[in-house]
């Protein structure tokens, strides 16, 4: 067999070159498997190595807030102190456990944060992200989720707190955004239980729970940029666009060279092929960083 029979059509069958057939698929499919399982396996033993390089301003993830509120009519909320020190103890304590959640393995509760900043609440919410490349995405990724949205327009809602820190997050680089809401209330004999809201999830509490010392810290106009780690969304972007391109490129040229000898292969369909890799590239090249909880 020479060596063209691996990326041409057979001169004299016209079979497909070798790179197409179907068990040569399998081994594409199989190599970009084995890319993301190498990603997980460096996480694990090269940890830092990994991650997405973040520039996010605590600044501007309260304006673009602020924004979307005045865009539907609400004011806009204030920045708190006590609220910041919450949300900043919260994300704190998502890396000393290494969890992405609203509860912590260890039973450490949202609530629990913004009560031991002193911030005493009648409603209280939670917004958290990760991975995001500026601010705007990770308030844009907020507003596109029915549960986040509810949070951040939420007319109840008259504080905000939030905190951006980058640490190792299961193996790799990341940097959290925790964006806490609140309503304070003054002790008086009819004020309703607390209640918080964990991206659409109610939860009320025993009228009690406001009920701290205060310890303040504000987070400010604080700009979290991180050092050079290698981003894993690119590492498989690259290689999954390689192998849809390797591919493509041999489909072309496999429909070029049969149209140039005359030949029609029923089972070509390479219009199909190449729109279906066209879609697949398209949702490789449009996949983004960045989670939302």
């Amino acid at each position: 067999m020479s060596l063209h029979h691996w990326f041409i059509p057979h001169r004299e069958t016209h079979e497909k070159a070798k790179l197409l057939h179907w068990h040569f698929l399998i081994i594409y499919i199989l190599l970009f498997i084995l890319l993301r399982v190498g990603i997980d396996l460096v996480s694990e033993i090269k940890p830092g190595v990994l991650g997405v390089n973040s520039d996010i301003t605590v600044s501007q993830v309260i304006e673009g807030t602020n924004r979307e509120r005045q865009k539907n009519g609400l004011l806009p909320l204030t920045e708190n102190a006590e609220l910041d020190r919450a949300a900043l103890e919260k994300a704190k304590n998502m890396f000393e456990e290494n969890y992405w959640a609203h509860f912590s393995p260890s039973g450490r509760d949202p609530w629990g944060f913004i009560i031991s900043s002193g911030y005493r609440f009648s409603y209280a919410g939670e917004n958290l992200a990760k991975n995001f490349y500026t601010s705007g995405d990770a308030v844009r990724a907020w507003m596109a989720s029915p549960t986040h949205r509810d949070n951040i327009l939420n007319s109840k809602y008259q504080d905000i707190g939030v905190a951006v820190l980058e640490g190792n997050l299961n193996g790799q680089k990341t940097t959290l955004v925790v964006q806490m809401f609140g309503k304070s209330y003054q002790v008086v004999a009819s004020a309703p239980p607390p209640q918080i809201n964990l991206a659409g999830q109610n939860i009320t509490l025993p009228s009690e729970a406001g009920q701290s010392g205060q310890q303040i810290l504000s987070m400010g106009g604080e700009k979290i940029v991180l050092p050079k780690t290698i981003d894993p969304l690119t590492i498989t972007k690259i290689g999954g666009i390689s192998i849809f391109a390797v591919i493509a490129f041999l489909l072309l040229l496999d429909f070029l060279i049969l149209r140039r000898r005359g030949v029609f292969r029923l089972s070509g369909h390479h219009v199909a092929h190449l729109s279906f890799l066209a879609i697949a590239g398209a949702s490789v090249i449009l996949s983004h960083a960045g989670e939302i909880l």
